[in-house]
């Protein structure tokens, strides 16, 4: 009889889950402490301590998607309201046992029905693209229970102190008590007043729940009463006097029944939290998941990290993947790719040439994408949902065992070749090194075309010129070379897929110093073939680098023409519109003019029929030719457009400088806020004299503007005015406010001689300074400061590039110590 072994989906799905050394190995746990600090609740940080990769696709793929929702949420609308949620789990186990909840625990099951509350007002109909979300339907899922919350907030004011209105029983019982306490204030009072000689002091104390008075020893007689306590020095007793024993024996009566009253309480709102306990635990299980979630994606924002596409055939191509353990100011992106035309991929370079971390990169991410993070890469990145990550790097040299490098990395070796299962991804550092080269090396070839026969996704570094040739000449096996700059001396850290790697030993060693006999002995140890292939080697890599850098000259040379191609299309664009628009004004003014013209003729016609019987037939031909002239005159104008282009050379557009500035034109001055009437012809220093009202302003040729149709619209009622120069000038000095003598007195009031741009864009900068050098022209301000910061000097270079094409500068520099250094620029003014 065969027996069958059930499972449940939980059971498989742990079975599924990836752990042991590999973890260690590739520093997971590390990205598992950086995730525990982004959860803000106790749930999502156990969640988030347990994380494991697994070897499951439908989990990762399903996984990712919730990250993603989170952090699409989280860029949009901001952190999800976590902050809020205490631990209750222990005070509703304590519940489950039969125990009454005390107030501190009551309070906290009502913060936490209060936060609940609060995450559920979160999904409202302004947040429509994320209606049909897992990450809102989590949210949906969550039971508030307002009710029961408001009830324990109106009953305890703290955790020691029940409110007076938590019922009735209890505000009648603390009432009375009050009344007794201010009956037997009174009484002792009477006391004291009567009693002041024998009294060691003139004040009502409690002894053992007992309002007493304390008399000095020696006439604890005089005064009818129990004694309830002695000083320590035994100078005072405290005696209660027996006219408030009653009432004290009343106020202990009813602070047992006061007692009594808070436990009922408290068993009453401890019975209404465990009524719901089960939507309590639902609902704690349902804020784990959104802080375990929200912690995935507040790591993802802080990695600048993606979503990679998933793939089940153990193929792996990340664009630009940064290890997200280096600081991502100093980290070199590199892109890897293994599993596609090829399954093992051999990385060679020097030393410190990050051929590890290109290691370490790769199986770090790709545990970090089968437990559901987003990985810190470019967006098309590709990765797979492995069965297997099995990992050998570093040094892990045993000493309890007595092992040496070699036999440490070999039984790593073992027990990796021992699991390759399904769709394996195995990462070997220095793969046969640590014994003879010749045997390290044949050792390594063999052990990979084991892994290519068990089908495992292999990435293996060496320095073995062996292997080198191994990857040339095998198939499905690829070469990949860690960059190393021999000028500098220093490692690229970038990844070159492709062609293999130079070890540079000899080009290192004669910088450094090496004697130049020891080396060319060493060169001539080796064989030709061996120095062949060394030099082929450096050639490549040097005609590589030159290959990177003419294809990076070249992607910025094409984007700076398709830059400069987009702005020359967007002149000519609104070029044509201008001309469309100046031709169309034209042909308008002109059929106005015909249809002027028309109604004259007309006239004539009607004169010319008034006087033909007076007039011979000769002059009556006479008359009508010139009346066909000018209506053919006239229809020649509207429809010859001969003149367009010289039209289009000797008119400006709105908005722009003049071409040619005629007196009796009208203007406006930018800087001054200003239009006017030129008054006369530009002079030889280049000025114009302009008319506003009653202010006379001379200005630079250049510094005039055509006005735009809205500037003309709100002159025109002063022309169809005709006031005379009084009412001009009255309206004019209402409608500008003041001539330019007043501008200029109340701008020196309000402009200070130094402007702050700390923190703004260039062009927020370019246009604040823009109005600061008019607003200090007017007020009459020569030197000014201009603070900019330091930061990376791109905001200071530009607003300099600007002040040397202004022509109100007239020379600036940096700030000197004691100024400002570098964050700030000094300019003088014309």
């Amino acid at each position: 009889m065969s027996k069958y072994k059930y499972s449940t989906f939980e059971d498989e799905l742990n079975r599924k889950k990836i752990k042991g050394g590999v973890l260690r190995t590739l520093e997971f746990d590390k990205i598992i402490a950086a995730l525990t600090e982004k959860a803000s609740t106790v749930y999502g940080r156990e969640l988030c301590a347990g994380l494991c990769p697994v070897a499951d696709y439908d989990t990762v793929a399903s996984s990712l998607k919730e990250t993603e929702e989170v952090y699409t949420y989280v860029n949009k609308y901001g952190p999800l309201p976590l902050n809020g949620f205490p631990d209750i789990r222990g005070s509703l186990s304590y519940g489950k046992a039969g125990g009454t909840m005390t107030m501190r625990q009551l309070l906290d099951a009502a913060v936490f029905l209060r936060s609940c509350e609060y995450i559920k007002g979160i999904v409202s109909n302004e947040k429509a693209d994320m209606a049909d979300t897992a990450l809102f339907g989590t949210i949906k899922a969550i039971v508030s229970v307002p009710k029961l919350e408001k009830d324990i907030s109106m009953s305890i004011d703290n955790e020691d102190e029940m409110n007076d209105r938590a019922s009735d029983t209890l505000y009648r019982i603390r009432v009375e008590k009050k009344d007794l306490a201010n009956t037997i204030r009174t009484l002792l009072d009477r006391v004291i007043r009567n009693h002041e000689d024998i009294l060691q002091e003139n004040i009502i104390t409690i002894r053992g729940d007992r309002y007493c008075v304390p008399v000095r020893a020696e006439f604890k007689n005089r005064i009818n009463g129990i004694v309830h306590d002695t000083s320590s020095t035994g100078q005072t007793v405290f005696i209660e006097p027996m006219a408030v024993v009653e009432a004290n024996n009343r106020i202990r009566e009813l602070a047992s029944l006061e007692k009594i009253e808070i436990e009922r309480i408290l068993e009453d709102l401890t019975d209404r939290v465990m009524a719901c306990s089960d939507s309590l635990y639902s609902d704690i299980s349902l804020v784990a998941k959104l802080d375990f979630n929200s912690a995935k994606a507040n790591l993802a924002y802080e990695m600048e990290a993606v979503v990679p596409a998933l793939n089940t055939d153990g193929k792996v191509r990340l664009k630009g993947a940064r290890h997200p353990l280096i600081d991502k100011d100093k980290v070199v992106p590199v892109d890897i790719e293994v599993g596609y035309d090829y399954k093992t991929l051999v990385i060679t370079g020097p030393n410190t040439g990050g051929k590890t971390v290109s290691l370490k990169t790769c199986g770090l991410l790709t545990l970090m994408v089968m437990a559901g993070l987003m990985v810190p890469a470019k967006t098309g990145s590709e990765m797979a949902v492995f069965d297997r990550v099995l990992a050998d790097i570093g040094d892990e040299q045993s000493i309890e065992q007595s092992l040496s490098t070699f036999s440490a990395h070999m039984s790593n070796v073992v027990f990796i070749l021992k699991n390759i299962r399904g769709r394996s991804l195995v990462l070997m550092d220095e793969l046969g090194s640590g014994t003879d080269p010749a045997e390290g090396a044949a050792l390594a070839i063999s052990i990979l075309d084991s892994m290519r026969a068990k089908g495992a996704v292999t990435m293996a570094t060496t320095h073995y010129k062996e292997l080198k040739a191994y990857a040339i000449g095998t198939e499905g096996v690829m070469n990949a070379a860690c960059e190393f700059d021999t000028n500098t001396l220093a490692p690229t850290y970038k990844l070159i897929i492709g062609r293999p790697g130079s070890s540079n030993a000899f080009i290192i060693s004669k910088k450094l110093g090496l004697p130049a006999d020891i080396i060319d002995s060493a060169i001539s140890n080796l064989s030709m073939e061996e120095m062949n292939f060394e030099r082929l080697l450096e050639s490549a890599e040097k005609n590589n680098r030159e290959a990177v850098e003419l294809k990076e000259e070249n992607l910025k040379l094409k984007q700076e023409l398709s830059e400069k191609i987009a702005d020359l299309d967007r002149e000519k664009a609104a070029l044509k519109s201008s001309k469309t628009k100046i031709l169309n004004d034209s042909r308008a003014r002109q059929k106005e003019l015909l249809e002027d013209k028309a109604e004259e003729l007309e006239e004539m016609i009607k004169t010319l029929r008034k006087e033909s019987a007076e007039k011979s037939k000769e002059d009556m031909i006479s008359e009508m030719d010139k009346i066909r002239k000018r209506l053919r005159a006239g229809a020649k104008d509207l429809t010859d457009d001969s003149e367009d282009d010289l039209i289009m050379n000797t008119v400006s557009l709105p908005g722009e400088a003049p071409k040619e500035v005629k007196a009796g034109e009208t203007y406006f001055v930018p800087h001054l806020n200003l239009m006017g009437t030129a008054i006369d012809t530009p002079g030889k220093s280049g000025k114009v004299r302009i008319q506003a009202g009653a202010i006379n302003v001379s200005v630079k040729r250049d510094q005039l503007r055509l006005p735009t149709k809205a500037q003309l619209d709100e002159m025109k009622p002063q022309e169809k005015a005709k006031k005379n120069l009084s009412d001009i000038h009255n309206e004019n000095k209402n409608k500008r406010g003041k001539s330019v003598s007043e501008l200029k007195f109340d701008r020196s009031l309000s402009t200070s001689s130094e402007i702050m741009l700390i923190g703004k864009t260039v062009d927020e900068a370019e246009s604040l300074l823009n109005s600061y050098l008019d607003s200090c022209q007017l007020a009459g301000i020569r030197e000014i400061r201009i603070v900019h910061g330091k930061g990376t000097g791109a905001l200071r270079s530009a607003l300099q590039s600007m002040l040397a094409s202004d022509i109100r500068v007239d020379s600036y520099r940096n700030g000197i110590i004691g100024e400002g250094d570098d964050g700030v620029t000094i300019a003088k003014l014309r």
